[in-house]
């Protein structure tokens, strides 16, 4: 705009100058000089002095103009090579999304002669790399992208995968949290974040990572609950290894505030309760968990702590005691299976035989069946149609991952098979399997997700 308004004001400038002499009266101007004389119109020479004035101007530029002709040569050469190399680079990116290495190597080399040293350009040398399985070399050039302020983010997604792949978890956590500096609210990245720091078991850091992802939506209010009950039992296991118990107290007591009936966090509240000789606080919390999720551990702890007689009963009286107390458990959940194992086995123990079979038949105990048969009977032969039985019954609950569907006798924080976080659930599994479930139960093998595609 204001180059415009200035050329209008030069050529307003130059017709009132042309106007103005024009205007004048003919003056004569003689020149004298070699013997010669010249007359010229006044008006008519200044008229000659704007036009030599203007022709100056344009020669000076069109003079600039030739001088810059190699310079513009040389920036035109330039523009048809850098076409001609992202053209090529495009064509590399398709070869390797064709999986064709061959094409994809030809074309990474052509690249980096047409236009070298370009973030694009090593990007596509590191994935030819990994497509022709030349690792080292892709992690040379995905290194060299860190230095790049503007590609920084690419280099470091690039290792990270690598990292992941080789399963060199506390590298790939040191390179997430340089992509989180990168990209802060990047959702697959604090995701990710989130899920190599629960690996490494950095707790306190994942916790704070995980009020960062509940904040941005990554998980939704419940989930984040359910993974902040997990970190803070896991942190409660660990203060109780350390010699910790007030802090693993006080843990188990935080994931309980979130789910009361979560086994774990219950039972090792109610154990550390009791170590305090506060028994009472502690049967409080079993009955609780066992409203909401009757659990063989609890009906454990609840059984190691039957009140003794104050005063001398007969066999008969004691064990009725003994049933009573757990029938005390079965009251606050009834017609629960577990509840009906747990009268079984009081009954079985003190002889009941009665309660026990009725019981024991409810929850489908074949196994304690067979016992009971040998010591109420002593029939061998309906003791093994029992175990028969149990053969073909359903295994009983244990801890499944819903990742890899490996069974534990314990709830684990991290599964010791696959390693995913807070992935265990007290369920039957379809086949009375032992070791890894797989595919037994319906479960596909999971990974650490958010970074797992390719760049």
């Amino acid at each position: 705009m204001l180059r415009a308004l200035w050329f209008f004001t030069k050529v307003t400038l130059l017709a009132g100058a042309i106007i103005w002499l024009t205007l004048q009266p003919a003056h004569w101007i003689s020149i004298n000089g070699l013997g010669y004389e010249v007359q010229i119109q006044l008006r008519f020479l200044g008229f000659l002095l704007l036009v030599l004035l203007f022709a100056a101007t344009r020669l000076d530029r069109i003079w600039r103009g030739f001088v810059a002709v190699p310079a513009i040569y040389r920036r035109y050469r330039w523009a048809v090579r850098r076409e001609r190399g992202y053209r090529t680079l495009t064509d590399g990116l398709v070869a390797i999304a064709a999986g064709d290495a061959q094409a994809a190597a030809r074309l990474s080399r052509q690249t980096e002669k047409t236009i070298p040293g370009t973030p694009l350009t090593r990007l596509l040398t590191a994935q030819t790399a990994l497509l022709n399985g030349n690792a080292p070399k892709a992690r040379r050039e995905f290194a060299e992208l860190l230095d790049d302020r503007s590609a920084a983010f690419l280099g470091v997604r690039g290792l990270l995968n690598e990292t992941l792949a080789e399963g060199n978890y506390r590298e790939a956590l040191d390179l997430v949290r340089r992509a989180e500096t990168l990209q802060p609210a990047r959702q697959w990245v604090i995701r990710t974040l989130f899920d190599l720091e629960t690996r490494n078991r950095e707790w306190l850091k994942a916790e704070r990572t995980l009020r960062k992802a509940e904040k941005l939506g990554i998980f939704d209010a419940q989930a984040a609950a359910r993974h902040r009950r997990a970190i803070w039992t896991a942190m409660a296991a660990d203060a109780e290894a350390q010699g910790e118990k007030a802090a693993a107290l006080k843990l188990s007591q935080s994931a309980l505030s979130i789910d009361p009936g979560f086994t774990p966090a219950a039972a090792r509240a109610a154990r550390l309760h009791d170590e305090k000789e506060k028994r009472r606080a502690a049967l409080r919390i079993v009955e609780s968990a066992w409203q909401n999720n009757p659990h063989p551990d609890l009906a454990a702890l609840w059984m190691g702590w039957s009140p003794p007689s104050r005063k001398s009963k007969s066999i008969y009286d004691a064990g009725r005691d003994i049933y009573n107390w757990a029938k005390r458990l079965d009251d606050l959940n009834p017609g629960h299976r577990e509840g009906r194992r747990l009268l079984g086995a009081a009954a079985l123990q003190v002889k009941l035989w009665k309660e026990a079979r009725e019981q024991l038949t409810q929850a489908m105990d074949y196994r304690a069946l067979a016992r009971l048969e040998r010591e109420e009977t002593g029939s061998e032969a309906k003791a093994r149609e029992w175990l028969e039985m149990a053969a073909d019954a359903a295994p009983d609950a244990r801890w499944i991952c819903a990742a890899c569907g490996h069974g534990a006798p314990e709830w684990q924080a991290l599964c010791r098979h696959c390693g995913h976080f807070n992935s265990m659930s007290w369920m039957t599994p379809s086949l009375d399997v032992h070791e890894p479930l797989n595919q037994a139960v319906g479960f596909s093998r999971g990974i650490l997700e958010p970074p797992h595609s390719r760049l």
